[in-house]
Formats: C-alpha cells, sequence, structure tokens
C-alpha cells in the first residue's frame, strides 16, 4: 500500500525545521533581552518578533495551499501544455518524485524514472532532509544530472517538476540542461516545473525564496541549451510551468 503523502505545510516545515525554528527562537530571545532594556526597545522587538514569525508562519500556509489544494495537485493543467503526438515520457526528480501523479494524467507511457540526486552539486541540508523523511511512491533509476539514463532522442517529452533549482552549480545546470535536450526527440518537449525567485516568492517565503532561481535563469538555459520557450504558465501565484520545445 503507498504511503500516503503529508500536507505540504508538514514536509515544507520538516524540511526546513532548523530556518523555522531558529527563526522563532531568535525572535523570543530579541523580544527577552528587549523587554530588559527600554519599553520602546520592547515595542519595536515585539514588532519585528510578531512580523519574523507571521512571515514565516505565512509560508507554512502558502505551501499547504500550494501543495495540498491549488490546482498543482490534480495537475488538470497539464495536458493542455503539452502537444498533441506525446507518446513517450520520462519524469526526473531528486528522489521526492513530482507533486502530481504524472501517471494520471500524462498521455502515452512512461519509459523512465530518473532519481538524480547528486550530492556534489545538490548542496542544501533541506534536500537530504526530505530524501530521509518522504518514501518515492515508485521506483526510480538513479543517475547522475550530466549522464541520464535516457536514450538520444527516446522521449517525446521530459518533466523536471521542483528538481533543477536543487543543481546549485550553474555549470551542472547547463550539462543537465543538455542531457534533457538530447534525451528528447527532434521537436520533443521539456515541461519544467518550478518556484522562481520573483515578489510572490519573497513575500510567501522571506529569504527563503533565494533557494529558488530567477525565471531569467531558465530562459538563458534554454536558449543555451537549443530549446524554444513554446508556452509559460503560472499554475499559480508561485508556481511557474515552462514548456520548452527541442528545435532543429
Amino acid at each position: 500500500m503507498t504511503r500516503e503523502r503529508e500536507s505540504g505545510a508538514a514536509r515544507i516545515f520538516f524540511y526546513n525545521w532548523p530556518i523555522y525554528v531558529g527563526t522563532w527562537a531568535a525572535a523570543a530571545l530579541v523580544v527577552v533581552i528587549a523587554s530588559r532594556v527600554s519599553e520602546v526597545a520592547r515595542d519595536a522587538a515585539l514588532f519585528a518578533g510578531a512580523f519574523a514569525v507571521l512571515w514565516s508562519a505565512f509560508s507554512l500556509v502558502v505551501s499547504f495551499y500550494v501543495y495540498d489544494r491549488s490546482s498543482l495537485v490534480g495537475g488538470t493543467w497539464l495536458p493542455a501544455l503539452l502537444p498533441g503526438a506525446c507518446g513517450t515520457w520520462a519524469t526526473i526528480h531528486a528522489g521526492l518524485d513530482a507533486e502530481i501523479d504524472l501517471d494520471r494524467v500524462m498521455p502515452g507511457a512512461c519509459v523512465a524514472r530518473l532519481d538524480v540526486f547528486d550530492p556534489k552539486s545538490m548542496t542544501a541540508p533541506s534536500i537530504r532532509r526530505a530524501r530521509v523523511r518522504t518514501p518515492q511512491s515508485k521506483p526510480a533509476t538513479a543517475c547522475g544530472p550530466t549522464g541520464l539514463a535516457l536514450r538520444d532522442g527516446g522521449c517525446d517529452a521530459v518533466v523536471v517538476a521542483f528538481t533543477a533549482h536543487e543543481i546549485r552549480d550553474r555549470a551542472t545546470r547547463e550539462r543537465f540542461f543538455d542531457e534533457v535536450h538530447r534525451a528528447l526527440r527532434r521537436g520533443g518537449t521539456m515541461l519544467l516545473v518550478e518556484h522562481v525567485r520573483d515578489l510572490a516568492n519573497f513575500v510567501a517565503f522571506g529569504p527563503g525564496y533565494w533557494h529558488f532561481l530567477p525565471r531569467g535563469e531558465w530562459l538563458r538555459l534554454a536558449s543555451r541549451s537549443g530549446f524554444a520557450v513554446r508556452a509559460e504558465h503560472r499554475i499559480t501565484p508561485w508556481v511557474m510551468a515552462l514548456v520548452l520545445e527541442k528545435t532543429p
């Protein structure tokens, strides 16, 4: 029996618990110290502490909405972004699967599920905690992001959801995009789903938005590797889907 996945808010909290606990502890400490100084300092500290706690709590509310209640989960938005002739597809993740049940919404047949976790290029502690805490729902083939276990031109579509930003090294990201390009047939599609480093994600996640990459970086990688942007869709205000087509 497949284990039911925790809510989005719970997963985000446990993947990043040192940041949340550290924020709440620091806010409490500042309030305690400021209360011993002056009334003005105490009021300012109370305001700052409450703001920090509420901001972090808001990020959990957004996470719950995005991963449990938004249209992202059902995947009904996905088929319309793909070309009609999608006979074969692959999914690439870093051990957490996509947030969507791809088998239910993707046309055609899945030819590969790849786990590209690489401790050298995926250095965020949160991804290691996530891999330990959340089991994969389906078996996946382990391989590196610069050596995908896919044959040349063997896929009509490749789905990369909430994974590519974990590749922190710029050169490794470039080689990863080259590998996806290699694995697609001419005219094939890479579906990239990501949070982006923008105002909406800053409002939701505060300094945590630095973990995401700017939209411009994804466009740079696409252009460099020979992809054309065929469509761009905001699944929620915080999640972007890019449809990248392999050009001749």
